[in-house]
C-alpha cells in the first residue's frame, strides 16, 4: 500500500513540476517547438521506415567504432603502464648506481686533495703557506734575481 502512495506522490510531484515550469513563456515556447519537431520527425520516419533503419544502423556503426577505438586505446595504455612498471626498477637501479659513482668520485677527489695538501706540507713545513703564497714568493724571488743579475 505504501508503494502505491510513493508512486502516486512521485507522479503528482513530477506533474506539478512540469506545470510550474510551463509558467515561463520561453520554456513553454521551447517545449512547443520541440514537440512539433518531434511530431513531424515521427510522422516522417513512420512513412519512411527504411530510412529510419539506415539511420539506426549508421548510428550503431558509429557507436561500435567508438567502442573499438576506446578498447584499443585502453589496451595500449594498459601495455604502456605494464612496461613502465617493468622499467621502473631498472631505472631505480641505474639511478642508485649513478649516485654511487658520483659518491665514489667525490671521495676520490677528497682523498686526492688530502694527498696534495699532505705533500705540500711535507715540502714546505710552514703552516701558513698555500699554493698561491708559494707561487707568488717564488715569482717575486725570481724577479728580484732577474733584477739583481
Amino acid at each position: 500500500m505504501s508503494q502505491n502512495k510513493l508512486l502516486t506522490g512521485l507522479l503528482v510531484g513530477a506533474a506539478m513540476g512540469i506545470i510550474v515550469s510551463l509558467f515561463d513563456k520561453n520554456t513553454r515556447n521551447d517545449v512547443m517547438d520541440k514537440s512539433k519537431k518531434l511530431s513531424s520527425n515521427a510522422k516522417y520516419y513512420a512513412s519512411n521506415r527504411d530510412e529510419l533503419m539506415s539511420a539506426v544502423q549508421q548510428q550503431t556503426e558509429r557507436v561500435q567504432n567508438l567502442y573499438a577505438r576506446i578498447s584499443d586505446d585502453a589496451s595500449y595504455v594498459g601495455e604502456k603502464v605494464n612496461e613502465l612498471k617493468e622499467l621502473t626498477p631498472h631505472v631505480k637501479d641505474m639511478a642508485l648506481e649513478t649516485k654511487e659513482a658520483f659518491v665514489d668520485t667525490k671521495d676520490a677527489v677528497l682523498d686526492s686533495k688530502d694527498d696534495v695538501l699532505t705533500a705540500l706540507k711535507e715540502d714546505n713545513p710552514s703552516a701558513s703557506s698555500s699554493l698561491t703564497d708559494d707561487s707568488s714568493s717564488s715569482t717575486s724571488s725570481n724577479s728580484s734575481s732577474a733584477k739583481n743579475g
